[in-house]
């Protein structure tokens, strides 16, 4: 038990002295609005490397072959996470001009960008592949349901054309280079496809600066926001908040109670589920009409409630 918690305390402490050099450098105003943007591509950058060098050094075929059998399990979470936004948006708690961003924030999660540091440190690479399927989940959900709510947004906010749920748009996520890099990696383990060394290194490399410019970005993002807007949130932030510490863990944990699921797999399935909004929500909601500011302010607030929840949580999950 002891060793659980001190394991759990670890993990969250380095999480914020690493995200603490993002905070305090952001105070020191070394970042404008440029330096953000170049700190977020170079994570975007790192990261299809880091996932292609995480499989194909991290897993086994045999592994893989048990993953599969599970990977269902974060679909649900995600699929039941969105039909209860959907109750909430009929029960008329959610305003109507925010429905299909709310619908978006209440179920998407920054997978990669805050995701990948906190399995790290709680489980070391090892555990990446696990998360990575509930990353699968999450960006389908995001390209398909997430962004055809968010554009009916724009639709009542501005009379915009009415979307559709397959678009150009959403099928583009099959090629986007951080999928990519993990479904290269899942076949070449999948085929026996040897990957020379110099691909090895070279990806191990490149991929070493995603964690901590990851953390880094969150630092800036918190020290954006500020913690006093936490005192002010609107009721559909709180239960936004609610969907990512409370119901969607929650919701892991019962579905995984039937079957017998191998030990860090479950683990790392509850801690992908404890994750703030994917900051592509505020991106897409200003490109679509959507609301910005509410899904910037879901966003940084779940950011911020991260520090909070993390280490409750984390040392959940070590009894678990």
């Amino acid at each position: 038990m002891l060793q659980a918690v001190t394991h759990s305390l670890t993990a969250v402490i380095v999480l914020v002295i690493v995200a603490g050099v993002g905070w305090v450098t952001a105070r020191k105003g070394w970042y404008d609005e440029k330096g953000r943007t170049l700190v977020s591509k170079l994570v975007n950058c790192a990261i299809p490397f880091f996932l292609f060098y995480s499989v194909t050094s991290k897993f086994t075929h045999d592994q893989l072959m048990e993953l599969l059998n599970m990977a269902f399990l974060p679909f649900l979470v995600v699929a039941l996470n969105f039909l209860i936004s959907v109750v909430l948006v009929k029960l008329k708690v959610v305003r109507e001009d925010i429905h299909g961003a709310f619908i978006a924030c209440f179920t998407s999660s920054t997978v990669l960008f805050v995701g990948v540091p906190v399995t790290i440190a709680m489980f070391g690479e090892t555990g990446l592949p696990y998360l990575l399927v509930y990353f699968f989940a999450n960006v389908i959900f995001i390209w398909t349901i997430g962004l055809y709510n968010i554009r009916l947004d724009g639709v009542r906010r501005h009379g915009k054309p009415q979307p559709k749920i397959i678009s150009v748009q959403s099928l583009k996520l099959f090629t986007s280079p951080p999928l990519l890099g993990f479904l290269v990696g899942m076949a070449c383990i999948l085929f026996s496809i040897n990957v020379p060394r110099v691909i090895t290194l070279s990806t191990h490399i490149i991929g070493q600066l995603a964690t901590p410019l990851a953390l880094i970005f969150i630092g800036m993002t918190v020290h954006k926001v500020g913690f006093s807007k936490l005192l002010h949130m609107p009721r559909e932030v709180w239960l936004i908040l609610l969907s990512c510490y409370v119901i969607r863990p929650c919701l892991m944990i019962v579905l995984m109670l039937p079957f017998d699921v191998e030990p860090l797999m479950r683990q790392v399935f509850i801690v992908s589920t404890i994750l703030p909004v994917s900051s592509m929500m505020a991106v897409l909601s200003r490109h679509y009409g959507a609301d910005e500011e509410f899904a910037s302010e879901a966003v940084g607030m779940s950011t911020i409630a991260l520090v909070f929840a993390a280490p409750v949580w984390f040392t959940l999950v070590g009894f678990l």
